[in-house]
């Protein structure tokens, strides 16, 4: 809930005089240690507290966000007597007193206690100052002997849980954060609390800096909140504003000028058009890139298919041939023992890597790939060279004839594989013709809010227009044109997590052709489709040559001869189908 206090004379005419300083600030050569923009930010916001944080000439205020604050913590302190419910109280600022004698906490202690608050009720957190003070503090907060606890958002943030009997929490003023008000909230939102129902205040003093600052937090959460949770194509985000405020803002501020505002979140959705540019940009990139270097890659999968084709082909017409090792035919009964023979006249060992030919099975050429370093290898090659790997200790004739049916018996799936690695390639492809030359969708959006921010931008800082010109439109004119306009071109977010499917800008190419052709098209619309944004995957020009029982057999090594065994055996059945 939001308590709106009007502002006092007396604060009307200091800010003001934070306007003059801004002035001089920008006309003249200030030493930045006698005055800079970050002190008088830093004064707005003592002053949206309390005129006397500034002056010491300046009175109590009756309307003041102070007594409204005092008002509001004696009532429910009554409605809440019966359960003793308790109350925290946060204001990072006016903890110490002033040169003057002025302090915020002891002036809302003095009237909590003047409005029938017993002293011994209150406490603020600066008081205890050891971690076994603070816990004795928590303890009498918790069991309702201390009622209202006063304090910072550093000091009464993390590690304080004192949410047993909480009813209500106040923000006196406003951080700089989001994440600090979550800090602050956090305190009473959470589990633990014994009440059904709590409250929340905020504080704020019309048409000074809490206004804009309360109002730039909401901004900044609820961007940052868009970053979270992926509702946008943002892949990094800042702040609309830092510690301190420029001359503009404040020369708003002091007017009631709620257009500062819309500068802020304007400068949010232009950055976040720039980042879709660029993405857009990086893109036609790769989109073109792609289109040069695809149609080498599919000429090599075609020709690799065609290639594991033929194979099949010559596999499944010479199935019932006999094997035949070193020229000799064998029968059933003596296949065995004259494979043995052969295998035992191999060298134990080589000096480098050498293929040895042992025979023909099913019409394609079979043979070992002795390695000084690893175990062998046996391979099946007719139009393509295809290869599994022995044990090193167990590499007898019935090792070999076991892995010439796997290899054999797995040119179905190769050739389906294969088949699809060609799909892919050429969906993508067509993919990236059809993007290829597409202009950024939201050029017009972004040229014209950047126009009309400009605009709004010379307003606020008091621009005066060229002589003759046309007279320009005001701030609070070029406010509601921005917000017309964002709220008829403004990029929608994506849908909420759980209602359907999302479609992910971050998916690949590859992927989603691959769900396509598991899906069908008539589970998704061609929109959908055309909606999802291309990030540069492509598929591999690597056809995947591995059946699954030599992927088993590779698994079983250790991971780094694993994974090198891989790298040399898909770059040999590469260069082999190439060539």
């Amino acid at each position: 809930m939001v308590v709106a206090c009007p502002m006092s004379d007396e604060q009307a005419e200091l800010q003001d005089e934070l306007v003059e300083r801004y002035d001089r600030l920008r006309s003249q050569k200030i030493d930045p240690r006698v005055d800079n923009a970050l002190a008088i930010t830093t004064d707005g916001r003592k002053l949206a507290l309390d005129a006397r944080m500034l002056s010491a000439d300046s009175g109590d205020f009756p309307d003041s966000k102070i007594n409204a604050l005092v008002e509001n913590v004696h009532a429910i302190w009554q409605r809440s007597a019966a359960t003793r419910g308790t109350q925290m109280i946060f204001c990072d600022m006016g903890v110490h007193p002033t040169p003057w004698g002025y302090s915020a906490y002891a002036e809302v202690t003095e009237k909590l206690v003047a409005s029938g608050v017993p002293r011994e009720q209150i406490a603020a957190i600066g008081d205890a100052d050891s971690d076994a003070k603070k816990q004795a503090l928590f303890d009498k907060v918790r069991n309702g002997s201390i009622r209202v606890l006063l304090g910072s958002t550093q000091k009464m943030g993390t590690g304080t849980n004192v949410q047993k009997r909480l009813v209500a929490l106040h923000h006196l003023d406003a951080p700089w954060k989001p994440a600090e008000v979550e800090q602050r909230d956090g305190r009473i939102l959470r589990q633990g609390n014994e009440n059904k129902e709590v409250a929340v205040y905020r504080y704020v003093t019309e048409k000074s800096f809490d206004a804009y600052m309360w109002q730039a937090l909401e901004t900044k959460a609820r961007f940052i909140s868009q970053i979270m949770t992926g509702d946008n194509a943002l892949r990094t985000a800042e702040d609309i504003g830092g510690q301190e405020l420029s001359y503009a803002e404040v020369k708003a501020i002091a007017s009631g000028n709620p257009a500062v505002l819309t500068l802020a979140e304007t400068d949010a959705e232009l950055q976040r058009l720039g980042i879709l540019k660029k993405s857009h940009a990086d893109e036609q990139f790769l989109a073109r890139r792609n289109v040069r270097s695809l149609p080498d890659t599919i000429n090599r999968l075609t020709e690799h298919f065609s290639a594991l084709t033929s194979d099949l082909n010559t596999s499944t017409a010479h199935a019932g041939d006999p094997l035949t090792v070193g020229g000799h035919v064998c029968d059933h009964k003596d296949m065995m023992v004259i494979l043995c023979e052969r295998l035992d006249s191999l060298p134990a060992t080589v000096a480098f890597t050498r293929d040895v030919p042992l025979g023909m099975y099913r019409g394609l050429r079979f043979g070992l790939i002795l390695d000084p370093r690893y175990s062998p290898e046996l391979y099946l090659a007719g139009a393509t060279k295809r290869v599994t790997m022995l044990s090193r200790d167990h590499h007898g004739p019935r090792a070999v004839v076991n892995g010439l049916e796997r290899l054999a018996g797995s040119y179905q799936s190769q050739c389906s594989t294969a088949r699809q690695d060609l799909e892919i390639a050429q969906g993508q492809l067509r993919d990236y013709e059809s993007r290829l030359g597409q202009p950024f969708p939201h050029e017009a959006y972004l040229a014209e809010l950047t126009a009309l921010r400009d605009k709004l931008k010379a307003s606020l800082s008091g621009s005066v227009p060229e002589p003759g010109g046309e007279a320009p439109a005001t701030a609070f004119e070029l406010a509601e044109q921005i917000k017309a306009v964002r709220a008829t071109r403004m990029i929608e977010a994506s849908p909420e997590r759980g209602e359907r499917r999302k479609l992910s800008a971050e998916e690949p190419v590859t992927a989603r052709i691959q769900r396509r052709k598991r899906v069908g098209p008539e589970a998704e619309t061609e929109a959908e489709f055309d909606d999802m944004a291309v990030t540069g995957y492509v598929a591999t020009s690597e056809p995947l040559a591995q059946d699954s029982a030599t992927a088993r057999e590779w698994a079983s090594e250790p991971e780094p001869a694993y994974r090198e065994r891989v790298s040399q055996s898909r770059q040999q059945e590469l260069e082999t189908s190439v060539a």
